[in-house]
């Protein structure tokens, strides 16, 4: 008998069929396989029994209609032979997750702009055929070369008449109202996660801090107090770190309406600015640079400890290293910095 919640060793064989090459990711239940039938290499998910029954088809029949660039598609839904445990394979995308690519940083504006944009796509795609994703996170957006695609389309269920769902997510990127004790997802909760989600690319770093105890994460998603995206990547323009704030809302009417609404809004607050990026210095307190199609010169920021309690802070050309015409050098202290990196880059056009 296949049992579930088990991690299964290297040459599982799963209906004479998909032999079990590892285990991807670390969490749920998502192997690499190799297809004997089609030699190739597929990711297969078990799903586990609900409630000592099968989890449905509906869903599964739904993602088959699912036609996006930016959806991983379904390839084969079964039943594990001997068992109550179904599994859906969808292909192997070998180029990594954006939760490997944004750590411990974050990515280029930019970049982020492009991927967020990707994702809304996809994820629109699921609302327009009246479902939810109800778990976007950087883990379960795919990168192929520089498209994104969406994945761990399992997790999509249908809406009610309410346009509400069952409860699911990760405390990482969930929204709010979900952890409610009669809490429901909906076309909100994906918004709020994908917002969530763009804050980690733009940081590396979550609205709510992973590492402390679950219990203590909820407290705060509930009560609505996350980080600030601008003190945890100051390097972030503003007009940026006010779209992903609107979406982060507690209150659902203050949310962008859609993802595509939200995709949008960030494209446009991106647009026409320098291309910001973290970098890391040894010794140095916090990087960052600036490139512009526009603009002949890209530009540097970097902010070094002069004193104990005294940081400087120096803006200058990058393949010049002389100081950025009219951003003196400056000096500032540790609580501070954020703050003033934030003016800092304003300034420099």
């Amino acid at each position: 008998m296949f049992m579930a919640a088990t991690v299964y060793p290297k040459g599982t064989t799963i209906n004479d069929r998909y032999e079990l090459l590892g285990k991807l990711g670390s969490d749920g239940q998502v192997y690499e396989a190799y297809d004997r039938h089609l030699a190739t290499t597929v990711a297969l998910k078990l799903l586990d029994p609900r409630d000592h029954a099968p989890q449905p088809w509906d869903e599964a029949r739904r993602l088959e209609q699912l036609r996006s660039h930016f959806i991983v598609p379904v390839l084969n839904a079964d039943v594990v032979m001997a068992s109550d445990i179904r599994f859906i394979t969808t292909p192997l995308l070998p180029d990594g997750d954006l939760e490997y690519d944004a750590r411990p940083i974050g990515l280029a504006v930019a970049t982020v702009s492009r991927y967020a944009r990707h994702i809304a796509a996809g994820i629109d795609t699921i609302h327009s055929a009246g479902m939810i994703h109800r778990d976007i996170k950087p883990a379960n957006a795919l990168r192929s070369g520089d498209r994104v695609i969406v994945s761990d389309v399992a997790m999509c269920v249908i809406l009610d008449d309410e346009g509400t769902a069952s409860p699911d997510g990760s405390y990482c990127t969930v929204a709010p109202e979900v952890l409610k004790q009669d809490g429901r997802c909906s076309v909100l909760s994906d918004v709020y996660s994908l917002a969530a989600t763009t804050f980690y690319l733009l940081s590396g770093e979550y609205p709510i801090d992973h590492r402390i105890p679950k219990e203590e994460q909820r407290e705060r998603l509930l009560a609505g107090n996350i980080r600030d995206l601008s003190n945890v990547a100051p390097h972030v323009p503003r007009a940026i770190v006010s779209v992903v704030r609107r979406s982060l809302s507690v209150a659902l009417a203050a949310r962008h309406a859609s993802v595509e609404n939200f995709g949008n809004a960030l494209a446009t607050a991106a647009h026409g600015r320098r291309d910001w990026r973290r970098v890391e210095h040894s010794g140095h307190v916090y990087c960052a640079e600036g490139t512009a199609q526009d603009r002949p010169h890209a530009v540097g920021i970097c902010s070094q400890s002069a004193s104990r309690n005294d940081i400087v802070v120096r803006a200058f050309h990058l393949d010049t290293h002389r100081a950025v015409s009219g951003v003196p050098e400056q000096s500032t202290t540790e609580q501070a910095l954020h703050q003033d990196l934030h003016r800092l880059i304003a300034r420099i056009r």
